[in-house]
């Protein structure tokens, strides 16, 4: 009954990052009308930037903070350059020449990730103060 328990809020917490991906691509179509299949792409590059830069950072809370910050600044920044180099031509046409064109980027931020950070797993610093585990009704489950 723990393991149950425990991979059950392990699919719970996963299931809401998943719904948190797909709202992004919900929001993004329903504000500007563009399909932008890129924002999977988007995310990914945020964890491999917070994955470099916590761990150039010293492993303070205030350097793990600082670095999920400035991750998301780096983010920001690109999907501003994909926003008014590609995303702003496309407004207009059918939503079919969208989803190609912002598949292209999903293509490109794959190579250009592939090449940068390449094909082994990475394990990033774990946010300080989530270490160990917690005991939610008799199971123990990770503290992250």
């Amino acid at each position: 009954m723990d393991l149950f328990l425990g991979q059950f809020i392990a699919g719970l917490s996963y299931g809401s990052t998943l719904f948190l991906v797909s709202a992004g691509l919900t929001l993004i179509f329903g504000v500007t009308r563009v399909v932008n299949f890129a924002h999977g792409s988007l995310y990914m590059i945020g964890a491999y930037l917070a994955y470099t830069i916590t761990t150039q950072l010293p492993a303070t809370p205030f350097g793990f903070l600082g670095g999920v910050l400035l991750a998301a600044l780096g983010v920001a920044i690109i999907g501003a350059a994909i926003e008014i180099v590609l995303l702003r031509r496309i407004y207009a046409v059918p939503e079919i020449f969208q989803l190609v064109a912002t598949f292209g980027v999903v293509l490109i931020v794959q190579d250009l990730a592939l090449q940068i950070w390449g094909p082994q797993e990475l394990f990033a610093p774990r946010a300080p103060g989530l270490k160990g585990s917690v005991e939610i009704v008799g199971a123990l489950v990770p503290q992250y």
